[in-house]
């Protein structure tokens, strides 16, 4: 049985995660040979209710103290300010890690967790959850289909984004949205215009053939649509399965010890983010690093 440290209970993620792995599947457990063992919440109260709620015999008071006595750790501090020190340890010791979105807010602070995992040969895993979604991975394939047959003109898609949060501002759940462009459009980003608006984020994203307008809205639905040459296709995105989808995968990369996708994938959404930001910052267009691998 794969026993998992959880780091950070503040997040909506350390109890969804917790319930897949305690749960039995007829509760809504996942029925993987993985069990949450022992976990560290920034507050003694959150991480109480999250012990309750999971089942997590084991709460302690300095992530630590984990180490020796867990398999993996998952890493779900909402800041991503906070995920390179409190991964760095773990990587460092050689046990598997999740680090979650946003993977960092610093492509150093990147680069520094995927090195340190390369030299010790811990896996590392992570970022949104929002890639294994089926309906993101639906638009990947309809956009590849109508790129063969016509072309693609354009591209649009909502998800949330708060420009004021307290948690990084558009990191926060801009993270999601990096991810969703990668999986669905690529990441050869080139560059992106960001206009904000009474609060509100609206931001071209530039490949070398197509534009994809994002609006970072606070609402409870997401659709995609695609305008091609012989057809506009629009899609709504559902998301209510991916913290499922994204442990699953982690499990399997663990027992498996082969990472659920390259490490460059975790390093590209930084830098989107980071070019994200800049736009909405100065109002000019920003432009996205060279990919890291």
């Amino acid at each position: 049985m794969l026993r998992i440290g959880m780091i950070g209970a503040d997040n909506f993620h350390a109890l969804a995660f917790s319930r897949l792995a305690n749960l039995p599947p007829e509760e809504g457990g996942s029925g993987l040979p993985a069990r949450v063992t022992m976990l560290w919440g920034e507050s003694a109260q959150r991480a109480a209710f999250v012990a309750n709620e999971a089942h997590i015999h084991t709460v302690v008071d300095d992530p630590a103290r984990m180490l020796g006595q867990v398999d993996a750790v998952m890493v779900v501090l909402r800041h991503g300010a906070q995920h390179h020190d409190a991964a760095l340890p773990f990587l460092r010791a050689g046990i598997s890690t999740w680090v979650d979105k946003p993977f960092t807010t610093d492509i150093g602070q990147a680069a520094a967790l995927v090195a340190a995992a390369r030299e010790s040969g811990a896996l590392l895993a992570g970022g949104s959850t929002c890639k294994y979604c089926p309906d993101v991975l639906w638009l990947r394939d309809k956009y590849r289909a109508m790129c063969a047959d016509g072309g693609v003109i354009s591209a649009g898609l909502n998800f949330p984004g708060e420009l004021d949060s307290p948690y990084g501002g558009l990191y926060f759940y801009g993270g999601h949205t990096a991810e969703i462009l990668t999986t669905a459009f690529g990441p050869d980003i080139i560059s992106v215009k960001a206009d904000v608006t009474a609060g509100n984020v609206i931001a071209v994203f530039k490949y070398a053939s197509l534009g994809v307008c994002v609006n970072f809205a606070e609402v409870s639905e997401f659709h995609a649509a695609l305008y091609g040459a012989k057809e506009v296709a629009v899609h709504s995105i559902d998301i209510s399965t991916i913290y499922r989808q994204g442990f699953a995968k982690f499990v399997q990369g663990v027992l498996t010890r082969t990472p659920p996708e390259p490490y460059g994938t975790l390093l590209r959404p930084v830098q989107i983010l980071n070019a994200l930001v800049e736009a909405a910052q100065t109002g000019r267009e920003a432009f996205v690093a060279p990919p890291l691998e």
